[in-house]
């Protein structure tokens, strides 16, 4: 599966709840070395909802300090969005990604 596969679709928890769509992934390079020096990636998680937007400009958790209404903007967004552990998802072929838990039990950005 390519992140392309990922990007925009929507979330289910497993009550059914939407929860947005999947705007960002979450990468670690921590797989065996491949070539000569880097290491494989590995997805560790699913940026979902609205806020993803301050994680690619470099607001999340308020590192860059910028204009304040842009600060306080993103900050408003990040509290909609959530992390989905990809051990918690559900892997379809088309149609909403489901997951294992409900919403209560995903960290927001903030918490992360």
């Amino acid at each position: 599966m390519r992140i392309s596969d990922l990007l925009d679709r929507p979330v289910v928890d497993v009550a059914g709840v939407h929860l947005g769509k999947v705007h960002d992934v979450r990468l670690v390079q921590d797989g065996p070395p491949r070539g000569s020096a880097l290491a494989a990636l590995r997805m560790e998680a699913l940026v979902v909802g609205g806020g993803a937007l301050s994680v690619r400009l470099g607001y999340h958790r308020h590192r860059v300090r910028g204009p304040a209404p842009l600060r306080a903007l993103f900050a408003a967004l990040e509290r909609r969005a959530v992390v989905v552990p990809w051990h918690q998802v559900v892997v379809t072929d088309d149609g909403p990604l489901h997951l294992r838990c409900g919403r209560a039990e995903l960290p927001g950005l903030e918490e992360v």
